[in-house]
């Protein structure tokens, strides 16, 4: 088993830079928290198992792209309206649309947020020692990383695959 690729540690977040170097060689298993100095280091003799899972947690969000894209523009066209009519007078009114066109810009934020990312599949690495267990992400679109999920499945380390759907990604 020889391996070195980036994967997330603890949970997987989108577009961040805080990767760890995850690697494998020399019957030992390594990772580098991005704001540590030392590598936590895994005995592949220590390791008790691995589990593999799928994320899809960052799937589908349309319908919430959707429901905030309804929202903003209610808002930003309510607003418009009033404005437009000339029905906004006093102080009270004028903070009040500007309160409203700022939920109508942060809307449009969410909207665009929900709507322009691609669905993530994501694969959950859980690597158990007696002590604690560790837990790496990565995308499945990432070579290097399904690369070395196969790597860890062809090993001596018992693994187990917690989604059916995930084994034909990793075959």
């Amino acid at each position: 088993m020889d391996f070195k690729t980036e994967a997330h540690v603890d949970e997987y977040i989108i577009d961040s830079e805080d990767t760890a170097m995850f690697a494998a060689s020399d019957g030992e298993l390594t990772y580098t928290r991005p704001e540590a100095d030392a590598a936590v280091s895994i005995p592949v003799g220590d390791a008790v198992h691995v589990e593999f899972d799928r994320d899809t947690s960052l799937h589908r969000h349309v319908f919430l792209g959707l429901f905030f894209l309804v929202l903003s523009l209610v808002l930003t066209v309510g607003t418009a309206v009033l404005v437009y009519q000339g029905q906004v007078e006093t102080r009270t009114e004028i903070g009040l649309v500007a309160f409203l066109s700022l939920f109508a810009v942060g809307g449009w934020n969410t909207t665009y947020d929900f709507l322009s990312h691609s669905n993530r599949d994501v694969i959950d690495v859980y690597i158990t020692t007696e002590a604690e267990t560790h837990v790496l992400c990565g995308e499945i679109g990432d070579a290097e990383f399904v690369d070395a999920c196969e790597e860890l499945i062809e090993s001596d380390i018992p693994t187990r695959n917690r989604n059916p759907k995930l084994e034909a990604e990793l075959d």
